[in-house]
């Protein structure tokens, strides 16, 4: 059992706001962004100690199976009891990635501990190390699967939290460039402080921007921090009466993209109760003309915080400065107001119990 330090809003909770996930566990506690200390172990528990400071991936994962000894976390054959064979599993993500309860509480049940439970040097604060348990991998995930190398140009669609940590990840990856795409000022300042070139697309085409800057040459890879609610041009966040236009972003980058690059998509693409597999109508022509490459999926955080936890603790970087807002608990419901509307300056909540 662990007692909660600090939670976390996401913008993936917003689709279980929405009710576009599984609507069908109500009550069940959101947070899959948890750092805490150790209250209590099982009788399984061999490593994992009382009093331990750690911070726990969002996927839940047993550790044995085939995927997670292939590194393929998020895939775990064992942690879904709703669909074994399924998606794998999560905190705090509905019926369809376990039903499991997230941490935006007192105390979270963490399965399989030895496995999930990361420990936190002295040295890293609560506030760095909470965004290891998804945006930064997750960012970083992105840059890795767009095959971002040192010297690139990079473009990233969307500078919200997940976004602005592929931004920092590309960087930290040595790339020479990275540009950032969003509508939001305050979003589109907090890309420019942590060194990318900030992109508004209402005020500029980005396509037309980065083939400019490249001699008609391309970025040499992208990654797609959106998703599914993305929203046309002008529209600040999604809502009731805003069509949703899933793949306007991808479909920028498809256009912003060199030849033969590879597109990232750690942005959230899901089965939804209106459409069980998730269907969008895709430019596929478009793409096979150009050699353009997708890779997409869920972070397996476990490939990655371990790394990045050292490269916080040695000061190569400071996942932090993207958090706007750290506040008690009971702000919750308020703060996913301020979060769904983009107001307020919001880009990054921790949550305190």
């Amino acid at each position: 059992m662990l007692k909660i330090t600090a939670s976390c809003i996401c913008g993936s909770d917003l689709h279980l706001f929405h009710g576009l996930i599984s609507p069908d566990l109500p009550g069940q506690t959101l947070g899959h962004e948890n750092v805490g200390v150790v209250d209590e172990v099982g009788s399984a528990v061999h490593w994992v100690k009382k009093g331990d400071r750690v911070v726990v991936p969002f996927n839940i994962s047993c550790g044995a199976c085939e995927f997670c000894n292939s590194g393929l976390w998020s895939m775990c054959d064992n942690a879904n009891p709703f669909y074994p064979k399924g998606p794998g599993a999560a905190f705090g993500y509905a019926k369809l990635l376990g039903g499991y309860d997230g941490g935006q509480a007192e105390y979270l049940r963490v399965p399989f501990a030895d496995t999930m439970c990361l420990p936190i040097p002295d040295g890293v604060r609560d506030d760095q190390a909470v965004l290891l348990a998804d945006i930064f991998p997750t960012g970083y995930f992105g840059c890795d699967i767009a095959g971002v190398k040192p010297g690139h140009i990079v473009a990233v669609g969307g500078c919200g939290p997940v976004g602005l940590m592929a931004q920092m990840a590309a960087l930290l990856r040595g790339a020479a460039k990275v540009y950032a795409f969003d509508r939001v000022p305050e979003r589109l300042a907090m890309a420019k402080k942590i060194g990318a070139t900030p992109v508004n697309v209402d005020k500029e085409d980005p396509v037309q921007r980065v083939l400019d800057d490249t001699n008609q040459a391309g970025a040499d890879a992208c990654v797609e921090a959106v998703g599914y609610e993305a929203t046309g041009k002008g529209v600040m966040a999604p809502g009731p009466k805003v069509e949703a236009k899933p793949l306007v972003v991808l479909e920028t980058l498809m256009k912003v993209a060199k030849k033969g690059a590879i597109i990232g998509m750690p942005g959230l693409f899901a089965p939804t109760p209106q459409d069980k597999e998730g269907r969008v109508s895709f430019p596929l022509g478009a793409a096979f003309t150009r050699e353009l490459g997708f890779r997409m999926g869920q972070c397996n955080v476990k490939n990655y915080n371990r790394y990045l936890m050292r490269a916080i603790e040695n000061g190569r970087v400071d996942p932090s400065v993207v958090v706007t807002h750290r506040e008690p608990l009971e702000n919750a419901p308020k703060l996913y107001e301020q979060f769904d509307k983009r107001i307020g300056g919001i880009i990054k909540v921790v949550l305190k119990p």
